[in-house]
């Protein structure tokens, strides 16, 4: 091939080099680079070469040379042109992403993209790749300049996740509060600012407190707040009647405890009377 070259300069081949996917077998890498090498390069009339490196630290990938004349019968013929074409190499990426997720389909979840974050309408800053020698370094302790980048890089798209999580955090949680309201309204029938709620900590048995509402028909409802703690609300035109009934159970209770307390006094003077 070189030998129809007549230009010190001249192209002789081509490099592409492709990350696989860690979740197929090295078997299904194989076949995978084997498909798409025959489907996309080889039926055009090049002469392919490829070799996958996996030196275990979780980057396999694969090496493809390619030819830049046509091969047939005879050898090497002219030199195909087009196949510098930018929209080839965007049909390349293409179907690489087709055959790398037909290969996932069978295994994982996980899928690739050929098209940049910008066309995929992915508000993320893209990472430069480090290649081989910057790996190399940074594997040491060292650090590289394409290696700082990706690292801020990546601060700036996880701080800009996070603040996407927070906005759609704050979406559910008004989402929450507004089916709640509605909730709320519909058991007590009527507006939510013409409600009233008591926290159920402030009440002494609240058992005892929820069983005297529904013996004095008193329409309620409990709901939880955010910080687990229940809440029951009650219609403003039944301020009155949930307060008497407040009271009684405060009365009631009280009036217990006080008996608990002098029952236990007795015991304990009678036991000294021994």
């Amino acid at each position: 091939m070189e030998c129809a070259e007549t230009r010190k300069n001249s192209q002789t081949a081509r490099h592409i080099d492709a990350a696989l996917p860690v979740e197929i077998s090295r078997s299904e890498q194989i076949d995978l680079v084997h498909h798409f090498c025959q489907q996309c390069l080889v039926s055009k009339g090049m002469c392919v070469d490829f070799a996958i490196h996996d030196k275990g630290d979780g980057n396999p990938h694969v090496h493809i040379l390619l030819t830049t004349r046509k091969v047939n019968e005879n050898g090497f013929t002219k030199k195909e042109r087009s196949w510098n074409d930018k929209a080839l190499l965007i049909e390349w990426r293409k179907l690489w992403a087709d055959w790398c997720n037909h290969k996932l389909y069978f295994v994982s979840n996980e899928r690739i993209d050929h098209r940049s974050y910008k066309t995929q309408g992915i508000s993320k800053i893209p990472q430069k790749h480090l290649g081989a020698a910057a790996c190399a370094i940074e594997k040491k302790g060292y650090r590289t300049d394409k290696g700082s980048y990706n690292r801020k890089v990546i601060l700036t798209n996880t701080n800009a996740e996070i603040e996407k999580i927070n906005f759609e955090l704050s979406k559910l949680n008004l989402e929450k509060r507004s089916i709640k309201k509605e909730i709320i309204e519909t058991e007590l029938d009527c507006p939510l600012l013409e409600t009233f709620g008591i926290e159920s900590d402030k009440i002494l048995n609240i058992e005892n407190f929820v069983t005297a509402l529904n013996n004095a028909n008193i329409i309620h409802t409990i709901k939880s707040k955010n910080d687990g703690k229940q809440v029951i609300f009650f219609a403003n035109r039944d301020k009155e009647k949930v307060i008497d009934v407040f009271h009684r159970c405060y009365e009631k209770e009280k009036h217990t405890d006080i008996s608990h307390d002098n029952n236990r006094d007795k015991s304990v003077k009678k036991h000294r009377s021994r």
